[in-house]
């Protein structure tokens, strides 16, 4: 089965992945009283995509910074990918 991931790539080129995992969507559609789907991939929100990004890497222990400037600065750029099992693509 394929999974949703946002890649966020760091000052110094490298990059990170995290998945759009279920309890990420229900949080998500929590705080914005709309469904995720909507947002990030009809709509294509790359604030929605930050959102998401910040939520997971708290999640994981990885910082505990608000979604502001503190934490955006240290990234160049994000992207949605739809993991496939033979390889990742841009989603669409």
């Amino acid at each position: 089965m394929a999974t949703l991931k946002v890649e966020v790539t760091e000052k110094n080129g490298k990059t990170k992945e995290y998945e759009i995992t279920t309890s990420a969507r229900v949080a998500f559609e929590s705080a914005h009283q709309t469904a995720w789907h909507t947002r990030i991939v009809e709509e294509q929100r790359e604030s929605d995509l930050w959102w998401f990004a910040h939520y997971l890497s708290k999640k994981a222990g990885e910082h505990s910074l608000p979604l502001d400037d503190s934490y955006l600065d240290k990234y160049d750029g994000i992207r949605l990918v739809y993991d496939e099992k033979n390889g990742l693509t841009d989603a669409e």
